[in-house]
């Protein structure tokens, strides 16, 4: 009998060598194995790329343009929300996650039937436990992942040993959601925190643990689309699972330990968090509580893909593509005097002599928070991708904001909800303006309903570049009633700024003014002066170049002879609304957030396993 239809999504041979089998001798053999599945999650197909920004799609925060109505073979149609299973990026990528959930069964496996892990108390941590727990949180976290990106999915919690892995269906995702809070709810008090370990929040901590707990029960007590199965051609609807209230006080008391034990916090500045980033250095003690350790000068891409683009020159930076956009839109969401925004939205990029250009439209908008200027140690003037920036994939304002989300939505806005988003907007805002843009910000937010929609709009603002606000949209319910509102609101912008009438929009920038003035970091190099971002200009100053911005997203068809909207509104979130179906598309209609399953693994399982949600295959 031959294996290699399962070998390509569950690998009877680990890539490391390591079997089932193998019985773990010593501490080291075990240090050894878990290094590996940190190994394995580094590839490009996982966490050093894919994972990181190819997975994105087009929201209210980040937004790739699509400019056709044409469906694109390479799959960037993912953007808008129509991917299509022969897609090998799809194939490739669930590959190799299974690949980093299968070691970590063996390695699970190999030690719970060592000596080393019998003879361990089980009543203190200690490095064997750590070890144990650390990979069955990595497990959870590649599982969390690909439900979030296919919904149901293939389970498994046991070693593959061949034959078994043919034809086996997917699991249910709320069975296995459950099974993973169970999971690492049984191996918490035995982990250590990351100030206890050698490369600190590089390694799965207690911390993480119990955030990813809190993350995980937020996903089972939210919606999820679910498909007709008696209509595979439906797009499905979205549910909840039912007894969500128990899920919501399991966030509430997993990520209140993460708060009450005070191992993280938020004590660098927004601007000095981010610029640490840049330079490989992530403390143990503030912001993130779990980060991918890429390798500098061979993997990741933060700073380079995602980040300022910068072009190749003599200077000692290297080139950035910057191609991870946010919305034009966005940047006119931020409170002007919120220092995020300009942490967050970079509008312009660098020439070869690192002088800024001008860079916004509706999805060009860079992001800032990565930068290869910001390193105090360049990687060199040819340098590339691999920078070796870490992807922080969960921060500590990330656990603030879902323990304020899950409180509020079981006992309404109360006092701990509240402090917590107000430790969020201190670090955003000047320590002057606290008492308007803090507190009575948050104070004013008095109805469960006012205080989600802060919520939902403050991790808008402090995740902007992170690929998390699809996740969040998806479990809030929120997906369909955003890219409607999207749509329509770069539409409007676009006609206002022509002169239209359109209740409620009374001004839009369609037009920002700009010029060059000297660096006062570098007297030899430009930066921009930018002006018609903190308020709306209606004429071009003098001494400004003018930038056209939503004027022209609203233009003049010379074929049909009428004003229309450009391609990248008319096609950027076409697999939900576009211009041909715009009008018959509801707010409250379900959006197709998920993925469908690869190709090969509908040839591989036999039958055992077939798409939904309207994909061909």
């Amino acid at each position: 009998m031959s294996f290699t239809a399962c070998e390509d999504y569950l690998d009877v041979q680990p890539d490391t060598g390591f079997t089932a089998k193998e019985v773990f001798k010593t501490e080291k053999d075990m240090q050894s194995a878990v290094a590996g599945v940190y190994t394995l999650m580094l590839s490009e197909d996982a966490y050093s790329n894919r994972l990181a920004f190819v997975f994105n799609m087009n929201t209210d925060v980040e937004m790739s343009g699509v400019a056709t109505n044409t469906v694109n073979v390479n799959g960037s149609d993912l953007a808008c929300y129509e991917p299509k299973p022969y897609w090998t990026t799809l194939s490739s990528t669930w590959n190799a996650m299974y690949k980093i959930i299968n070691l970590s069964n063996d390695i699970i496996e190999g030690i719970e039937n060592s000596d080393i892990y019998k003879a361990a108390s089980k009543d203190t941590p200690s490095d064997v436990t750590q070890l144990y727990g650390e990979v069955k949180t990595l497990r959870a976290m590649v599982y969390l992942d690909m439900i979030r990106i296919w919904g149901d999915v293939i389970f498994r919690t046991k070693s593959s040993s061949g034959g078994e892995n043919f034809a086996v269906g997917v699991t249910d995702r709320n069975e296995i959601l459950e099974f993973l809070i169970d999971d690492l709810k049984s191996v918490e008090p035995l982990m250590k925190y990351a100030n206890e370990l050698d490369y600190g929040v590089e390694r799965a901590s207690k911390s993480f643990n119990q955030g990813l707990i809190g993350l995980l029960a937020l996903t089972r007590g939210g919606w999820t689309l679910r498909p007709d199965t008696n209509n595979p051609a439906s797009i499905g609807q979205m549910q909840r699972g039912s007894n969500h209230e128990l899920y919501y006080d399991i966030a509430i008391q997993y990520l209140g330990k993460v708060i009450d034990e005070k191992h993280h916090d938020l004590k660098l500045s927004y601007r000095d968090f981010w610029i640490k980033q840049n330079n490989w250095e992530t403390p143990v003690d503030d912001d993130v509580l779990f980060s991918l350790p890429l390798l500098k000068n061979s993997t990741g891409e933060y700073a380079f893909y995602i980040g300022v683009p910068i072009t190749e020159g003599s200077h000692p930076y290297g080139g950035a593509s910057g191609n991870l956009s946010l919305a034009g839109t966005y940047l006119y969401s931020f409170d002007n005097e919120d220092l995020r925004r300009d942490m967050t939205c970079a509008p312009f990029s660098y020439d070869e002599k690192l002088n800024q250009l001008i860079r916004l439209d509706l999805a060009r908008l860079a992001v800032a928070k990565w930068s290869k200027l910001y390193m105090d140690d360049p990687l060199g003037s040819t340098s590339g991708k691999g920078t070796g920036v870490n992807y922080s994939w969960m921060r500590f304002a990330d656990v603030l904001l879902m323990y304020a989300e899950a409180v509020n939505e079981r006992f309404g806005p109360r006092d701990d909800a509240r402090e917590c988003l107000k430790r969020v907007r201190r670090r955003a805002f000047d320590q002057t303006k606290w008492s308007v843009k803090v507190e009575s910000y948050v104070d004013s937010k008095t109805s469960s309903e006012s205080f989600f929609k802060a919520i939902m709009d403050e991790r808008a603002w402090e995740f902007g570049g992170e690929s998390k606000r699809k996740f969040d949209l998806a479990r809030w319910n929120k997906f369909g009633e955003v890219i409607y509102n999207q749509y329509y609101k770069m539409l409007n912008w676009g006609r206002v700024a022509n002169g239209a009438y359109v209740p409620g929009i009374d001004q839009v920038p369609g037009s920002v003014y700009w010029k060059n003035i000297p660096d006062p970091k570098n007297a030899s190099r430009t930066i921009l002066d930018i002006q018609g971002i903190n308020e709306i200009l209606q004429a071009r100053p003098a001494g400004y170049t003018e930038h056209v911005f939503a004027t022209k997203w609203y233009s003049l068809n010379n074929e049909t002879a009428s004003y229309e909207p450009i391609n990248d509104i008319k096609w950027s979130f076409r697999g939900f609304i576009n211009y041909n179906n715009a009008s018959a598309v509801s707010p409250n209609a379900p959006l197709r957030y998920l993925c469908p399953y690869p190709s090969k693994v509908i040839t591989d399982h036999r039958g055992a396993i077939q798409n939904y949600y309207g994909f061909n295959y």
